[in-house]
Order: C-alpha cells, then sequence, then structure tokens
C-alpha cells in the first residue's frame, strides 16, 4: 500500500478519487483540521496517520431467541 502524507498528497489523492469538490463545500462549513483518505493500495494524511483498530459489537449474535417458547434458532441474514 502506498502511504504519503503532506498537503499536496492529500489533494492530488482527493482529486484522482474524485472528492475536491466534497472538500471544497465541506471546509467551507467546518474547520478541517486533519485530514486522511483512504482508497484501495493507498492512504494519505495531513497530520496524523489513522489508527488501525477494530470493532467489537459485543449484543450481536448469530442466533436467535424466541422469547415466547425459549427457542434458540439461527439468525436469518
Amino acid at each position: 500500500m502506498e502511504v504519503k502524507q503532506g498537503r499536496r498528497e492529500v489533494w492530488q489523492h482527493a482529486a484522482d478519487a474524485n472528492m475536491q469538490d466534497e472538500i471544497k463545500k465541506i471546509a467551507a462549513i467546518f474547520d478541517i483540521d486533519d485530514i486522511a483518505i483512504f482508497t484501495p493500495g493507498k492512504l494519505t494524511y495531513l497530520k496524523n496517520k489513522p489508527v488501525k483498530y477494530s470493532r467489537i459489537c459485543p449484543l450481536q449474535s448469530d442466533v436467535v431467541i424466541n422469547p415466547i417458547t425459549g427457542a434458540i434458532s439461527a439468525k436469518e441474514n
């Protein structure tokens, strides 16, 4: 994966991903201090490299309990 840092690199990556207009609209309303753009195979960031993390969803399950009968069955997708 290609990783680059800096204002020019971020702006070029935004142009490659067709995101310049959206970033301009957001910047007109909000003060943007830091930005990172990730596309498959490429990551660019202005100040701080994004931290990789894993989300844990403890209340999600692949089974369903019927509240009336108490029967356990596989969740339908």
